[in-house]
């Protein structure tokens, strides 16, 4: 099988080996897309050097069933699936408490270790991949395998969201209108939420406008404080969402943080951005800061759900397709600033 491979920094590279065996308990997955996440893309620029190398990267993508193992009874050929980034044990306290897939005392997968062909990774841009039948996740049968890859980043959204506990009328400012930002506030809109999209760049308000969101600020070039207010008729905001990791989004959440505003740290930063938080700020305005990482298996499952269903769209969130053969144009697509996500072809 060929598959996609952060080989050093800049360096994108397509190998090859055999395909492992599959045992009883496993599917192989023929993966058709794969989309290139900021954590693959800022490992190739460097950014993330805790990341080994070499990496047989992707954790975003979907596929098809062509093979299952003799024990494996939830999953058929056939199945349009996704598959589990996060490779809970199912069995530790945490898992068996049903808490995100993070806690997980002894996951499946330990990106640090080299496998029996001496890469680290997921394999998710590869042409087959071989994953417990615990790990695989249907989606419709309609769905496209591109709009399917959504399937892992939309989950982490839905668990944010979740944490927020988020109530119809709400009032939510998302900073940031990259890919995360804009499911964060697609997810926000869902569940009943007014709100308003902020971000630097006409590209991705104007992303935001065409899914139909008619609250947007320009940091840069608008007072946010007073446009807030215009929108809200100066009520206080319900939370915010920090869905890009920059100083500026760090400190414009804190400037508008009205009493008793949910703040949700959705995105990290590399390198690592600067927050000057005042405990007594938080403590006299009874701020409550939310961290939020990774999901649950029942957060794929909604994903599809909603996916599928069209409820959260994500079709303007895919700038360029490459085929696996070019998979460094891939990464420099990927890794050009104001961009969405862009998606490897491997069917």
């Amino acid at each position: 099988m060929k598959f996609g491979v952060i080989a050093g920094v800049e360096r994108a590279e397509v190998h090859e080996h055999g395909l492992p065996v599959l045992t009883s308990t496993q599917v192989l997955v023929r993966n058709m897309a794969c989309s290139v996440c900021t954590t693959d893309y800022q490992q190739w620029q460097g950014l993330r050097p805790h990341q080994p190398m070499n990496m047989a990267f992707g954790h975003e993508n979907a596929g098809i069933v062509e093979q299952v193992g003799k024990d494996v009874h939830s999953i058929e050929l056939g199945d349009r699936v996704v598959t589990d980034a996060y490779r809970p044990c199912l069995i530790c306290c945490n898992c068996r408490k049903g808490r995100n897939a993070s806690y997980c005392m002894n996951p499946a997968i330990d990106l640090q270790v080299v496998d029996e062909y001496g890469y680290h990774g997921l394999y998710g841009c590869s042409e087959y991949q071989i994953v417990d039948e615990r790990y695989v996740f249907r989606v419709r049968p309609d769905t496209p395998f591109e709009q399917a890859t959504f399937c892992e980043p939309l989950s982490t959204v839905i668990h944010g969201i979740q944490q927020l506990a988020l109530t119809p009328g709400q009032k939510v400012l998302v900073i940031g209108g990259g890919t995360m930002g804009i499911l964060n506030a697609q997810m926000a809109r869902y569940c009943g939420a007014s709100v308003v999209v902020s971000d630097i760049s006409p590209k991705k308000l104007d992303t935001a406008r065409a899914l139909g969101f008619s609250h947007f600020i320009n940091p840069s070039t608008q007072d946010v404080k007073q446009v807030l207010d215009g929108y809200f008729d100066g009520e206080p905001l319900d939370a915010i969402i920090i869905a890009v990791g920059a100083n500026s989004a760090y400190a414009q959440a804190l400037d508008v943080a009205a009493k008793g505003t949910r703040l949700l740290i959705f995105a990290s930063g590399h390198p690592v951005p600067n927050w000057d938080l005042d405990p007594n700020l938080v403590h006299y305005k009874m701020l409550d800061v939310i961290g939020t990482y990774g999901c649950c298996q029942r957060d794929y499952l909604r994903a599809a759900d909603l996916i599928g269903s069209g409820a959260i769209d994500v079709r303007p969130l895919i700038d360029e397709r490459f085929p696996l053969e070019q998979i460094q144009d891939a990464f420099k697509a990927a890794a050009t600033e104001g961009a969405y996500r862009v998606s490897v072809s491997l069917g």
